[in-house]
């Protein structure tokens, strides 16, 4: 896996400046987008329930040895989820990547060995004495995992499954699940009205399971 971030500022040059005070803004500004340039994300394995110790550990490292210029983030990816079960709504974050921590750095030998000995620490991912960079569209995918603040929803409703509606214009009517659609949070059930089976949208938290 191997990727590379980019992070260049625009340069703007004030041209009423001396030339030489000019020339220098440019080579340090040069300088810097270089250095931008070549901070990759890497993966490091860890201990299964070890990753937020490791990235608190990580960064407490960074702290003492002043490697900020060399580690910008320590991420452990997470999502947030609704699980309804037995008609029970329960909102928790829950790790995307369990057992994996992803660090955006500088690749430097110092740094690198360091945060290896790190308790919890299993290894980079990667070759023994040079870690793989993450590639480009694999973690611009996890950056926008992490950025999206829509919960992800797991249930327990089972199509041809009887639910019954709890709320809204239909309460109180019963019917077979027909379709369930995870990511809008909404299932249709068949339900009988005035004779005649009609397929009616809801939201989860609108019907329950009936009891055998």
């Amino acid at each position: 896996m191997s990727e590379v971030i980019n992070n260049t500022d625009e340069e703007q040059v004030d041209v009423s400046t001396t030339a030489p005070e000019a020339d220098s803004q440019i080579s340090d500004d040069s300088s810097q987008s270089e250095e931008d340039s070549n901070f990759q994300w890497f993966i490091i394995q860890c201990f299964s329930g070890h990753e937020y110790k490791v990235q608190i550990r990580i960064n407490q490292v960074v702290e003492q040895f002043k490697w900020t210029d060399s580690v910008k983030r320590v991420l452990v990816p997470e999502e947030e989820i609704v699980e309804i079960k037995n008609n029970k709504r329960l909102e928790k974050v829950s790790k995307i990547y369990p057992g994996y921590v992803f660090i955006h750095m500088l690749f430097k030998p110092e740094v690198f060995f360091e945060i290896k000995k790190i308790p919890g620490v299993s290894k980079f991912i990667g070759m023994k004495d040079e870690p793989t960079p993450v590639v480009e569209d694999e973690i611009l995918r996890v950056l926008r995992k992490v950025g999206d603040k829509s919960k992800k929803i797991d249930v327990d409703f089972e199509t041809d499954e009887v639910i019954k509606i709890i709320s809204g214009p239909f309460r109180g009517y019963s019917g077979p699940i027909s379709d369930i659609n995870v990511e809008r949070g909404k299932l249709k059930a068949l339900v009988s009205i005035f004779g005649r089976e009609t397929p009616v949208e809801l939201d989860f938290d609108q019907v329950e399971k009936t009891i055998k």
